[in-house]
């Protein structure tokens, strides 16, 4: 009885989750360009020393967002 139970339960509940939606091939291509290039941001803004590199990071993380902004969806 329990183990019925159990397994009514946890087939309703894997039934009622929505599945997510697939991105298209330019999004996924897009953000990984927004990746890309934020990691190459950070590893040059790390050369950088005091407010320079504060500064630079600053700006990869606004660009990065900016990039994900636009990406297709």
């Amino acid at each position: 009885m329990a183990l019925a139970l159990a397994l009514s339960l946890g087939a309703s509940a894997a039934v009622a989750k929505p599945k997510k939606p697939k991105h298209s091939a330019e999004h996924v291509a897009a953000i990984k360009k927004c990746n890309e290039d934020y990691n190459a941001a950070i590893k040059a803004a790390n050369a950088l020393k005091g407010k320079a590199r504060s500064d630079a990071k600053a700006k990869a993380r606004a660009d990065h967002k900016q990039c994900i902004a636009n990406a297709p969806a």
